[in-house]
């Protein structure tokens, strides 16, 4: 029986940490040829962006470049203009997150992007992806897989703004973000978002949104810090999220 050994080689090592740090390791699906040691070449047309807190990746009309983004590091909210002139928050995004799949093959896009903490943002030219998934078979599954999860996402927040009261939303997005946070943070998540966005996210009023959190401050089944929170009785906010009553202002 043969054995076919691969030598592993200073620039096979130094791809494969490349390809591990990579932000669409995840599409990269396929074994690369037997002999094979460079990445795709498109993958020197990444590069990284760095935004500031507040800073735009892009704003809602701007024209579209067929540019995807996919976030390292940080906290982005993506956000279209209400109809009353108003801000609605579509979603909150983290790191490992794709910016820019709504507005594809379009002359302009239907959503902006801002920075709510420091980020660091991959830019990857849309022709590269389309190279990969030509390239690589099972990453179209996992590429379809991926937008199958955003638009289940939207479908959901969808749901929850036509039938459930308030401090269900509120509760909600709270054990949301909970569920988000990274492992081994003892049940704590970040909050980088103003009452002001998540009451735009959950089609609710900034007042509305204090309340209910003050609410389940007061029974101590909410701590709140700077620009985190932890769920110390989660049992009870899940109950809270599905369905049962609470009041706001006893």
């Amino acid at each position: 029986m043969s054995h076919h050994l691969r030598l592993v080689t200073p620039e096979l090592a130094a791809t494969l940490r490349r390809c591990q740090d990579c932000p669409l390791s995840r599409l990269c699906l396929d074994e690369a040829p037997p002999g094979a040691a460079a990445p795709l070449p498109s993958c020197d047309e990444q590069r990284c962006v760095h935004l500031d807190g507040g800073q735009h990746l892009f704003r809602v009309s701007d024209a579209v470049d067929q540019q995807l983004h996919i976030i390292r590091s940080g906290d982005v909210k993506l956000y279209q203009h209400g109809r009353d002139g108003g801000q609605h928050i579509i979603e909150f995004l983290g790191p490992g997150a794709w910016l820019g799949l709504e507005s594809l093959n379009e002359q302009q896009r239907h959503a902006g992007a801002v920075a709510l903490t420091p980020c660091d943002v991959t830019t990857v030219p849309y022709s590269m992806l389309t190279t990969l998934l030509d390239r690589q078979p099972r990453s179209a599954e996992a590429f379809g897989q991926l937008l199958s999860d955003t638009i289940a996402r939207h479908q959901q927040h969808a749901a929850m703004l036509r039938s459930t009261s308030a401090v269900q939303r509120v509760a909600q997005f709270l054990l949301h973000r909970l569920e988000q946070a990274p492992h081994g943070t003892a049940a704590r998540a970040s909050l980088p978002m103003s009452r002001q966005d998540i009451a735009d996210y959950l089609g609710l009023t900034s007042s509305t949104v204090s309340r209910c959190l003050s609410a389940l401050r007061r029974r101590g089944w909410l701590s709140m810090g700077q620009r985190a929170f932890s769920l110390p009785d989660q049992p009870a906010v899940q109950q809270v999220a599905a369905g049962m009553p609470l009041a706001l202002d006893d």
